[in-house]
């Protein structure tokens, strides 16, 4: 029983680093990302690049939405690790 407690102190330290990792990613990525998007939302001004204003918001969205999935997942791997019941499972992870 005490091998269990060790993996999950273990698997929340690794998810605890992992998450670091991604957050300190983000903060080092978002800003030359950002640098890019805003370059592209400041092509003509005209009426015919209004796509690219678009595409340019949506793919804001898009690496917001990868960082949160990023951090999402292993968030969701730590909870399921600890809270199911199924002990022959435990030994494959």
């Amino acid at each position: 029983m005490e091998g269990y407690k060790l993996n999950i102190v273990r698997s929340g330290a690794i998810m605890a680093i992992y998450v670091f990792v991604v957050i300190i990613l983000y903060m080092v990525l978002s800003s030359p990302f950002e640098d890019i998007m805003g370059s592209y939302d400041n092509i003509n001004s005209t009426a015919s690049d209004s796509h690219i204003e678009h595409g340019s918001s949506i793919s804001r969205t898009v690496f917001d939405m990868i960082f949160a999935g990023l951090v999402i997942v292993p968030l969701v791997w730590f909870a399921f690790m600890c809270f199911y019941r199924e002990p022959d499972w435990r030994d494959r992870f």
